[in-house]
């Protein structure tokens, strides 16, 4: 009798008393595949992600990973087949001891869930363990806007300021911050009357990253020239152009509408902080960049433009989300529909 041969084969060890044997159709393996830490398995996936999501939310993910999922599930070695519902609340609840915002609370589970979704698609596990968590409750964020006077004000306080040409596109547009610091010349049509929004500007990680991806599809989208915006651009070209010959080699040259003096294009990041020290200086409320474009969508609500046309001046992916965050009543509406329904009572 011949002596066995062991060889290994997909983890498992196996023996062979002749070697045709060795090429005929083996019995499954009963060796369980070996476990996965959820970190790792998470590092994996985010670069992943890489081409999925744009860089600047790629950023925030990786932020979020190495600063509180990774210290939290590394140290107690939990894998992805062994994860449980327990582990993730546990997560949950202990971020919310920590002091962080329900908000936090959940982009921080979001992306553990993403994360183990992909797994379950894979076949990697059977179900989502961290579907039924108890997330603490939002405090929806109230936001604070300028009104049709203040606007006007602020308008002519921005003169003032070297990013003035963001504040006047966000507060009149109502353009994002990513929008505004990423307009182009190459699209604004003089001959069209048009303004096409098709690039964005995104600080992240202390880098700007420049990107003909918008937020979503429905971002994309083009607006009428307004009259009075047609002349402060061409008014701000023409003195973008004097301080090229002024600045001569030491210019830098870029289409960038929102630029310093040196032809500098503005950061994002520095756009909110002279937007914040502006409203230090003038005597208008402290309210968040984002809040001009609250603003302008507050002003058309309240000029009887439909739910639907602001949608698409604003560039919302749905109807939705313009209703739940623009369709509130200002106080100075409700003083008017006290004072018509005053006339409808007999008391």
């Amino acid at each position: 009798m011949r002596k066995p041969a062991y060889f290994e084969r997909n983890g498992c060890i196996y023996v062979a008393f002749n070697t045709t044997s060795l090429d005929a159709g083996l019995p499954p393996c009963e060796t369980e595949p070996p476990e996965t830490l959820l970190t790792d398995f998470m590092r994996d996936w985010l670069q992943i992600m890489a081409s999925q999501i744009r860089h600047n939310t790629l950023d925030s993910y990786w932020h979020m990973f190495n600063r509180h999922i990774e210290p939290f599930f590394g140290v107690r070695q939990i894998t992805v087949q062994s994860a449980s519902l327990s582990d993730f609340q546990e997560f949950v609840d202990k971020k919310y001891q920590d002091g962080y915002s329900p908000t936090s609370i959940a982009k921080f589970h979001s992306i553990v869930h993403k994360c183990l979704r992909y797994a379950v698609s894979r076949g990697i596990i059977d179900y989502n363990p961290s579907d039924y968590v108890l997330l603490p409750k939002k405090v929806k964020y109230i936001s604070r806007t300028f009104d049709q006077a203040q606007l006007n004000l602020f308008l002519k306080e921005a003169k003032s300021s070297p990013a003035e040409p963001a504040f006047i596109l966000a507060a009149t547009y109502g353009l994002r911050r990513s929008e505004a610091a990423g307009l182009r010349w190459q699209a604004i049509d003089f001959s069209a009357g048009t303004i096409l929004i098709n690039h964005t500007a995104i600080s992240s990680n202390g880098k700007v990253t420049y990107s003909d991806r918008v937020k979503t599809n429905s971002s994309y989208r083009t607006l009428p020239l307004m009259q009075g915006m047609r002349e402060y651009l061409l008014q701000l070209r023409q003195r973008q152009h004097e301080m090229q010959l002024r600045y001569g080699s030491d210019y830098h040259s870029s289409d960038y509408v929102c630029r310093r003096d040196n032809g500098k294009p503005l950061r994002p990041d520095y756009i909110s902080q002279e937007f914040a020290k502006l409203c230090r200086k003038t005597a208008l409320p402290h309210i968040r960049f984002h809040d001009l474009r609250h603003s302008a969508a507050t002003l058309l609500l309240r000029e009887g433009f439909s739910l639907k046309q602001i949608q698409e001046w604003l560039g919302h992916a749905n109807i939705t989300t313009t209703a739940n965050t623009y369709a509130h009543v200002t106080y100075s509406d409700k003083l008017q529909m006290a004072a018509h329904l005053d006339h409808l009572f007999d008391m």
